[in-house]
């Protein structure tokens, strides 16, 4: 495998399953352009441009493939995004003070723009470049951003990558980072800002084989100021992917995780753990599917002097209903799981490390994947060629009731006596403008449980508008 082309090859499967439309006859070759940009920027893929039959012209194209001094210095592509959205929240906080499930409404709008630009040296070299400018209204100064809303100008990527054999290849330099479903290791795209790291890797690609090595330091956002790596927050690991079985593709991994700073933070800071994962998902059979991912996480809490034991499953089956149900719809029963924090003995709560987290455990974004079980519904659908819905249930509990469960930015306070936690419903209807461009809405509504002792259920209308170019 060529060097090019293992840039271009997907470390690990997507979360879900994709739906295949149900037609007679069989649908028209999408456009490819389209599919360009993927949810790494430096994964995007232009080929298509060079093929003979090609005849579209989407925003962006006469950027890409630039010859640089008649090919001498290899090629050029310059791109970007932009998005806008709008929050319309009831009962989330980040008004003048009061926290999540208090009487609180907020209006707000979040910009962010990403620019790009790979360079393609040679057949072996490249250096790849991508920058972003989030910011946010302030509701008349009622909402309060949170961090991942706001960061004026700075590097996502900035790295270069080195082929040192045809598939082998080492990166340097500051890079996202995405693994498998995104459980655990994601760039969080949900977030204005993204998440970044900075370090080296050692990515292999060969045949049905991928496989990566890293370490990197988290960088945190200084959303006046360029971004600094946190040399007190080391991220490391290896993650591997055999897609050679037909039907179903497996992963395996080893995480580590050293943060030596002090102070609170999930809980708790200075802390060693380590997690073993393995996920395996694909097809029972043509309709039937599913996906398993799941493990041990081990250490130490040296904040708290204690040893740290604590472990994470999720479990799904999937049937696409195509054949028996107009628009395509596939339903999937799920059942998560991450064990939370037994007192008296080791520490257990399980630390979600960097994840896509608004993506599982409900889109208001009040649970992670800590201390909680959740059995939930998952039903997407294609009504179009151009829309698609979703439509995702959820039923929150507490793994130890006498331990909480950490929401992503602003824990509300919680019974200890109690593990009903509450209930979630997620709609998203999304439309595609153009090739590149799409609206997405969404609204959800979180029903609290005896667990939470605020006073309010949360509301959480929201609409997107997302550029490719």
């Amino acid at each position: 495998m060529g060097f090019f082309k293992m840039l271009r090859t997907p470390l690990a499967c997507a979360a879900l399953a994709a739906a295949t439309p149900y037609a007679l006859a069989a649908p028209p070759a999408p456009n490819p352009c389209a599919a360009s940009h993927k949810g790494l920027f430096y994964l995007n893929d232009f080929s298509y441009l060079s093929k003979p039959d090609y005849d579209g012209n989407c925003l962006g194209d006469s950027l890409k493939q630039l010859s640089i001094a008649d090919g001498m210095f290899g090629t050029l592509d310059v791109g970007g995004q932009f998005r806008e959205r709008y929050h319309h929240e009831v009962g989330m906080g980040q008004s003048q003070g009061a926290g999540r499930f208090e009487d609180t409404t907020t209006n707000f709008w979040l910009t962010r723009l990403r620019t790009y630009a790979n360079w393609q040296a040679t057949e072996n070299v490249r250096v790849f470049a991508e920058g972003i400018y989030a910011d946010t209204s302030t509701d008349n100064g009622l909402y309060t951003p949170r961090p991942i809303d706001v960061n004026r100008g700075d590097f996502l990527n900035l790295f270069i990558d080195a082929g040192l054999t045809d598939s082998l290849t080492l990166r340097v330099g500051r890079q996202e980072l995405l693994f498998g479903a995104e459980r655990l290791i994601s760039p969080l795209d949900w977030a204005n800002t993204r998440r970044t790291f900075e370090g080296a890797r050692l990515l292999y690609a060969d045949g049905d084989w991928t496989g990566d090595a890293f370490y990197t330091h988290y960088v945190p956002v200084d959303f006046n100021n360029l971004d600094e790596a946190d040399y007190q927050q080391t991220f490391y690991g290896c993650y591997g992917t055999y897609s050679g079985f037909e039907a179903f593709t497996v992963d395996a991994y080893y995480i580590g995780y050293d943060n030596e700073n002090e102070g609170p933070a999930n809980g708790n800071q200075d802390f060693s753990i380590h997690t073993v994962g393995m996920r395996v998902n694909g097809a029972l059979t043509e309709n039937w599917l599913f996906d398993m991912e799941g493990g041990p996480q081990f250490g130490r809490q040296s904040g708290l002097g204690l040893d740290h034991k604590a472990m994470f499953a999720t479990c799904g089956i999937g049937r696409k209903l195509g054949d028996v149900l107009p628009w395509s719809p596939t339903a999937w029963l799920y059942y998560d799981y991450a064990s939370g924090n037994n007192l008296g003995g080791s520490f257990n709560r399980f630390n979600q490390l960097f994840p896509l987290a608004h993506k599982y455990f409900g889109f208001i974004d009040a649970v992670q994947r800590s201390n909680v079980e959740a059995p939930n519904v998952l039903i997407t659908a294609s009504p179009t060629p151009k829309c698609t819905l979703l439509l995702w249930y959820w039923h929150f509990m507490a793994n130890q009731d006498t331990d909480i469960i950490p929401a992503i930015g602003g824990t509300p306070t919680q019974s200890l006596a109690s593990k009903d936690y509450g209930d979630e419903l997620d709609l998203i209807a999304k439309f595609g403008i153009g090739p590149r461009s799409s609206i997405l809405v969404g609204y959800s509504h979180l029903w609290r449980g005896s667990k939470i002792l605020e006073t309010t259920d949360a509301d959480f209308l929201y609409s997107e508008y997302t550029l490719n170019f």
